[in-house]
């Protein structure tokens, strides 16, 4: 464990992410821990201390077929799911093989909800197997619910069909009597394989009075330890083992088994079939459960949206999205809060949307914003109170920081002139604030960013908005039209520049615009400056970090891009920051200087290198951004950089008193208020509060500069890590960045 000093104070931890993983009970742990020191025999031995561990097993056993309904049929202890998943796909395919269907016109099925771990399953065994198979989802209705219709019109050509007993992000159940009654009115030979992870302990399950051929479990979804899952298989259903050698299982599946796991098993089992004095809460308090917990959320976000409902959710699954958040915003909020929850699978946290959310046909922002909060069956009161008592805590933070407007008083929002960066996906947009003054600027507004901006300006009360774009192609950007209907009042032109006006001051800020089109026909950059300093441009997608924009499309000049860098280069000083309409690269800002070193394309056309010289290396850009897989503005050169002192946890004491650095916490404002970094840290370190939406402004003011030793700060290392190496390519050398973030102090 990290060393943390001991006077810090540190927030207790709310978990509510039980359908990714759960706590292994204590009675579930003192079974494991007596098995490995009392009970640890093998159960293939002969002696008795063998006999004894197999015992244990085979009563874990029949405690399985009693909690499933299930005294016919194999029960088979794997690793867990996906290996309960690979062997039945496994084991129906070859016998699919064997019956001689193969070919694009048999059908293999799966839930368009599945996860993932049934599809990639399938599609492994169908190549390996080579059958030459169609795998097709199953499409699911707006509820959740497996659409029957289409099922129907696929089932005569489908030989193995598998769904799911409860989602694993939605917790929406499937009707396994409809399912059946269809499957087996029209395709009675096909094989069915029911995904039953997150059914077990929160949905009755009576296996063999179905025809359900194959159902995994897994042991870490309900208070057991990982590592440790069982296999039901129908009597009758053909079964191939995917592990062979020491004949364990019964020869079903070889390796010696996990026995403690299987004494963890034990003990849940015999928790669920218990009558009286059950760790597990009855249906009726699970629901009151989630009742309490929808409450708490829809204090703290009363536009929420509920993405499953009952009565098709389980009553331990909330899966909700908040209007103008994106997942991210909430878990970084409720991780500072010391609350866990989860955006969809756990197994799929790199993907922005929710693939199950899609696949319901719900609006792109309920799936980007979707969050799932998930408890066990073993929750108890007064987790229940605490969790909604600290979602209640998150009122004050949500509103100080103008994440939701509320109709009452004013709210109390700290001053924060000055310049914000936000970013989505490589597009980026910029605000420049003045609260005192109530004004604000705008810079090439992103559609996906709109609510957001307009709740910033309108939960700081700014009366002068300026939206402006440095450029568009064919028509106006929909955010900018948006914006400027909600907030602007002065005649503009199409890019939001006010008429007959040369100049916009907001606070000590003068901002004024120069034409640099090429990118597109009509173009402009706008020219900050601060008490007669040039400090900043907003080039649009004239100059990107790392390269320039491209021409050709509708509208760009060749010629007319080289005029304008030129022009726009007469203004610049060497420190000048220049900020960009894209960041492909992660670099958030570039200077000058540095974007002659990363673009050798933009040195030849400032150094008037012959024409034919520099349109020749233009047009090869260009016909590699043709060939992309994704639209790009322009042609960025990628470099990787991670020249940057990692500091664990444990050195954290030592580097704190020897070399003493600033501490920047580049978190968000909200997270900082949810949870401050000081109570991780000793009282006697330096911790100034930069969020990377504001790095580039504390570089614009100077309140960071190179000569500063700093160590940075966020939540898991990542945004610290990429704040790190921006400041190195601006010069900053003194740089540490913490290794796992606050996530490893906490």
């Amino acid at each position: 464990m990290p060393a943390v000093p001991e006077t810090c104070r540190k927030l207790s931890e709310i978990y509510l992410d039980n359908n990714a993983t759960t706590p292994v009970l204590a009675g579930a742990a003192a079974a494991v821990q007596h098995c490995m020191q009392q009970g640890f025999g093998n159960p293939s031995s002969s002696h008795s201390t063998g006999i004894k561990a197999k015992a244990l097993l085979e009563q874990t056993r029949n405690l399985a077929r009693q909690l499933l309904g299930a005294s016919s049929g194999e029960i088979i202890f794997t690793s867990g799911a996906t290996e309960g998943i690979q062997t039945s796909v496994l084991s129906a395919l070859l016998a699919i093989r064997e019956r001689g269907l193969a070919g694009a016109n048999t059908l293999l099925l799966y839930g368009a909800t599945e996860h993932k771990a049934v599809p990639e399953s399938l599609k492994h065994w169908n190549s390996v197997l080579q059958l030459g198979a169609s795998v097709k989802p199953i499409p699911v209705l707006a509820n959740g619910l497996l659409d029957l219709t289409a099922l129907a019109e696929l089932l005569p050509n489908a030989a193995l069909v598998c769904t799911m007993a409860a989602n694993n992000e939605t917790g929406v159940q499937q009707d396994l009597r409809a399912l059946e009654k269809l499957i087996r009115s029209i395709k009675p030979d096909a094989y069915w394989l029911v995904d039953c992870v997150q059914a077990l302990g929160k949905m009755p399950l009576q296996l063999a009075a179905t025809t359900i051929d194959y159902a995994p479990f897994s042991g870490h979804k309900l208070y057991a330890p990982k590592g440790i899952g069982f296999l039901y298989v129908r009597k009758g259903a053909p079964y191939q083992p995917l592990i062979t050698g020491g004949g364990q299982e019964g020869g079903l599946r070889s390796g010696t088994e996990n026995l403690p796991g299987i004494a963890a098993l034990h003990y849940i089992f015999e928790q669920l079939l218990s009558n009286e004095q059950s760790v597990f809460a009855s249906s009726e308090q699970l629901q009151q459960f989630r009742q309490q917990l929808l409450a708490a959320l829809q204090q703290l976000f009363p536009s929420l949206v509920l993405n499953s409902e009952l009565p098709y959710a389980l009553p331990t699954t909330l899966n909700f999205s908040v209007p103008g958040f994106f997942a991210k915003d909430i878990l970084d909020l409720f991780d500072a809060a010391g609350i866990r929850v989860s955006s969809g699978s756990a197994c799929s946290s790199k993907v922005t949307g929710s693939f199950v959310l899609d696949a319901m046909g719900l609006a792109r922002w309920r799936s980007e914003g979707a969050i799932r909060l998930s408890f066990g069956p073993a929750f108890t009161a007064q987790e229940c109170q605490q969790a909604c008592q600290r979602l209640i805590d998150l009122v004050p933070v949500v509103q100080q920081h103008g994440l939701v407007l509320t109709d009452g008083d004013p709210l109390n929002i700290p001053s924060a002139s000055g310049l914000y960066q936000f970013k989505f996906d490589a597009c980026c947009t910029y605000i420049l604030l003045c609260p005192q003054s109530r004004q604000a600027v705008i810079i090439d507004p992103v559609l996906a960013l709109a609510e957001r901006l307009s709740n910033i300006i309108q939960s700081q009360q700014i009366s002068q908005v300026w939206v402006l774009e440095t450029h568009y192609h064919q028509q106006p950007g929909q955010a900018a039209q948006l914006l400027r209907q909600l907030f602007s009042t002065a005649a503009t032109d199409v890019f939001g520049w006010p008429e007959a006006v040369a100049e916009i001051a907001v606070d000590s800020f003068l901002l004024r615009r120069l034409a640099t089109p090429g990118h597109s026909d009509t173009a402009y950059s706008y020219l900050l400056t601060q008490h007669g300093d040039l400090k900043a441009a907003f080039v649009g997608d004239l100059i990107l970090a790392g390269g320039i924009g491209r021409t050709d499309l509708p509208g760009s000049d060749a010629l007319a891009l080289q005029q304008s860098v030129q022009r726009l280069a007469q203004q610049l000083y060497p420190d000048t920051l220049l900020f960009s309409s894209h960041d492909y690269a992660q670099r958030f800002v570039t200077r000058l200087d540095l974007a002659l070193t990363e673009s050798p394309l933009l040195e030849k056309l400032l150094a008037n290198a012959p024409e034919q010289e520099w349109r020749q290396a233009l047009n090869q850009q260009c016909q590699q951004l043709q060939q992309a897989s994704s639209y790009l503005c322009g042609y960025v050169e990628v470099t990787t950089d991670d020249a940057i002192a990692l500091v664990k946890p444990a050195q954290l004491p030592q580097l704190l008193s020897t070399q003493q650095p600033l501490v920047i916490d580049v978190r968000e404002p909200y997270e900082q208020s949810a949870g401050a970094l000081s109570q991780y840290l000793p009282a006697s370190a330096r911790i100034q509060q930069v969020p990377l939406s504001r790095l580039c402004d504390a570089v614009l003011q100077h309140s960071l500069t190179p000569d500063l030793p700093l160590l940075l700060v966020c939540r898991s290392g990542n945004r610290s890590l990429l704040a790190a190496r921006v400041l190195r390519r601006l010069g900053f050398r003194q740089l540490w960045n913490l290794q796992g973030g606050v996530a490893l102090l906490s």
